[in-house]
């Protein structure tokens, strides 16, 4: 990676001051976070993104509460979910990482050959991406009702891709789109691997 250099910080300095941006303010951006945040926007561009061989990457806006009450962001992500889905059960082991509403894009990963949960994580790994709590998945299907036609996939999945463990078991939270329908559930994370499957990741740790 090539460094940044002296001439490109001045720009910087000199772009600040002509848009009336003085010291107080860009010394409260390196307390409060907000500069460390912008920089990570510059470290994850999604056009720059590469998948892995044959797979495809689709980029989802979204807002969310990170403490929205579980049964809530369940229904209004699923209207279409059964009572007797394990989804309703594992809301303790998701616990709100925060108070305040986060605006943000994911990153969608998607194996047209198919492929599954673990090899989605290693590659995100390799790209220091996040893993994604249920509640973000939920904000997907909540605000994009028609992805599944947006992307041309019917039936698709979008896999949380912070994992839980229920009844002995490795499961992750989804969200399934089906025509005019939408489900939340709760899936053995080895059934994750078919072309109908999108796994989420964040650019960003969240903020707590």
């Amino acid at each position: 990676m090539k460094q940044v250099t002296v001439r490109q910080w001045e720009c910087g300095r000199k772009m600040a001051n002509e848009k009336g941006i003085g010291f107080d303010a860009v010394q409260r951006s390196y307390e409060d976070g907000t500069f460390g945040r912008f920089l990570d926007t510059l470290k994850f561009d999604p056009t720059v993104l590469t998948p892995p061989p044959s797979a495809r990457l689709y980029t989802v806006h979204i807002r969310f509460k990170p403490n929205r009450e579980w049964q809530e962001a369940v229904q209004a992500a699923g209207p279409n979910t059964p009572d007797n889905y394990n989804i309703w059960k594992v809301d303790g082991q998701y616990t709100p990482t925060g108070t305040e509403e986060i605006e943000e894009d994911l990153i969608l990963l998607n194996f047209p050959n198919g492929d599954g949960f673990d090899k989605a994580l290693a590659w995100a790994q390799s790209k220091q991406l996040q893993n994604t709590v249920p509640r973000e998945v939920f904000a997907i299907g909540e605000q994009h009702p028609k992805l599944h036609e947006e992307l041309g996939q019917n039936p698709m999945y979008v896999v949380a891709t912070k994992e839980c463990f229920f009844e002995g078991y490795r499961f992750a939270c989804c969200v399934w789109w089906g025509d005019s329908e939408r489900e939340a559930d709760l899936g053995w994370v080895e059934d994750f691997g078919s072309s109908d499957d999108w796994f989420a990741f964040r650019k960003s740790a969240l903020k707590t």
